[in-house]
């Protein structure tokens, strides 16, 4: 169903860009059906990308954004002011998607409402000097910041649920046991974590889910250091909320070499103490009638079943590097040695 309601957002984004082109190509003095299929271009874009995290949805999204600043000077604009309050919101969602790594989830939340109000400003300048644009021109781009400040406020509140999430207590840490789980892998084939036990290290990776873009750029971020991991006796296991069949998807799209467990019912998720509380996401409904999710986060767990290693929760979303553990793989080896 998912991917049919998906689907459907896509071609109507689509087909609303190839008319705003149309009309731009061959008949730019109707300005108005222009910003009518731009505006519900760039809806169904973001709302494609919400179902999914298709790169296609994203180019439609960009090109929207383009359009619109064509749009708008062909109507009298001023660039200097069109460009900023039009593309800096959508750059400021991208940016944190870009440096996940640095941001993660709950790092500098507030530089994407603070882009949203700079652009607004820009916006309002145009309003108050531009004596040309007539009353369609000023009104069309609300749909674009609207949009994005919608995309931008669901970030924003994320962060901050995860920010009073870390403060009440969050996973376990270092020298803690880990907890024992026996999952379904996207093969279904049952994985325990005892079948690592005095063989293998264990990397074991949460995330939210097959929806969630920024998941998705971590997974592809492991599995660039996933042979170098294997060299160190360190095997990768993710463990996220979604049924098999969605892990096998995910995990061919991604192109990954390591298992995606399913854990529906969050029970090794609430083990790792990683629940939380998301009723502001789209998705956090298909997990229990409470709306939880996991928090992405990682830990390193030795071949006696103990944690060495957790990722840093100040920074969720935090890729674990190599560089970052060899330390303790070194300590081990010695231990063992």
């Amino acid at each position: 169903m998912k991917k049919k309601v998906a689907l459907v957002f896509g071609v109507i984004g689509y087909a609303a860009l190839a008319l705003a082109i149309a009309y731009i190509v061959r008949d730019r003095e109707k300005l108005f059906p222009i910003y009518a299929f731009l505006s519900i271009a760039v809806i169904c874009s973001y709302a494609f990308l919400l179902f999914t995290q298709s790169k296609v949805a994203v180019l439609g999204a960009l090109i929207s954004h383009a359009l619109a600043i064509t749009a708008l000077y062909f109507a009298g604009s001023m660039l200097y002011l069109s460009i900023p309050y039009i593309i800096l919101p959508f750059l400021a969602l991208m940016i944190r998607a870009l440096w996940m790594e640095k941001l993660g989830y709950s790092q500098g939340i507030w530089v994407e409402p603070l882009v949203l109000l700079v652009a607004i400003a820009f916006y309002i300048v145009e309003l108050k000097t531009n004596t040309v644009i007539n009353g369609d021109a000023k009104v069309f781009p609300i749909a674009f910041l609207l949009v994005n400040g919608i995309m931008i406020g669901d970030v924003f509140l994320d962060g901050l649920k995860i920010q009073k999430r870390v403060k009440q207590g969050y996973g376990l840490g270092a020298g803690d046991p880990a907890p024992e789980f026996c999952l379904d892998s996207e093969n279904n084939e049952k994985i325990c974590l005892a079948d690592f036990k005095g063989k293998h290290h264990v990397l074991l990776i949460f995330v939210r889910g097959e929806w969630c873009p920024l998941c998705h750029i971590m997974l592809r971020t492991y599995m660039k250091e996933s042979a170098q991991f294997r060299e160190k006796n360190v095997f990768l296991l993710v463990v996220g909320p979604d049924p098999t069949g969605v892990n096998k998807k995910m995990a061919q799209d991604l192109n990954l070499d390591f298992h995606i467990l399913s854990d529906p019912a969050l029970k090794t998720t609430q083990a790792y103490r990683l629940k939380i509380k998301a009723e502001h996401l789209l998705h956090a409904s298909n997990y229990n009638d409470e709306k939880e999710v996991p928090l992405p986060a990682s830990f390193l767990i030795d071949k006696a079943g103990n944690i060495r290693y957790c990722s840093n929760p100040a920074k969720i979303g935090e890729v674990v590097k190599l560089n970052d553990i060899f330390p303790v793989l070194q300590a081990l080896d010695k231990t063992n040695g």
